[in-house]
This record gives C-alpha cells, structure tokens and sequence, in this order.
C-alpha cells in the first residue's frame, strides 16, 4: 500500500485537535447546547482523536510519553474547569478521556505504517 501523508499533516491537525478541545472545554456551561449526546462519549472521541493525531504525526516520541501528555493536558482542562461557571471536575470525565488517549494511541500505532511517509513502527 502507498503512504500518502506526511507527519506534518497531522502535526496540524493536532493543533487544531488541542484549541478545539480547550475552547470546548472552557466555554461556561449555560453556553453549551442542551441537546448533547453522552457526555462520556464526547470526551471519549475527542481525546480518541487527539491521541490519534498526536501519535500520527510524531516522528521521535515514544508512544507513552504522547499517553501521559494527552492524559495530563485532560486533568489541566478538568482542574481549570473548577473556575469557570456551571462546569466543574469530573474523574469520570477523566477516565473517559483517558480511554479515548489508549484507544487512539493503539489504532494510530496499527495503522501510522500504512499511511505515514516514512513511518516506521514504533512501541
């Protein structure tokens, strides 16, 4: 199979993965739409693909350190929601992001070979 992107694509991506979570996250509860699907589930997908496109797109990491700092960056974004309106601290919240980054971190490591230019498989 050809390889057809570049790490920097998801470099990209991951960037706006990162601002789109955080301003997500920070928007004060009154502001988010009512209608929602299971929470648990949104901040399962949303770190899915953060750790997806975190691991895609990182050529030198290793795969632990892009776990523990998508993990990480999720408990920054749970303890700041404790200073903003009608959002607070959830450790459910956090073991569904937590899920989300393993489960990303492994279907990018399955994949990354198939698609990356110049992907080699990595731990």
């Amino acid at each position: 199979m050809k390889q057809f992107l570049s790490s920097k694509f998801f470099k990209v991506l991951f960037a706006l993965g990162v601002l789109a979570i955080f301003l997500g996250s920070v928007t004060p509860g009154k502001q988010l739409p009512s209608d929602l699907p299971w929470d648990k589930a949104l901040h399962f997908i949303g770190y899915f693909g953060l750790a997806f496109l975190a691991r895609m797109g990182s050529d030198k990491r290793p795969s632990w350190l892009l776990i523990v700092s998508c993990i990480t960056f999720s408990l920054i974004i749970e303890l700041i929601q404790l200073f903003i309106p009608n959002r607070g601290f959830e450790w459910t919240d956090v073991l569904a992001n937590s899920l989300g980054v393993l489960t990303g971190t492994v279907v990018a490591l399955l994949i990354r070979p198939l698609v990356v230019k110049g992907a080699v498989k990595r731990p």
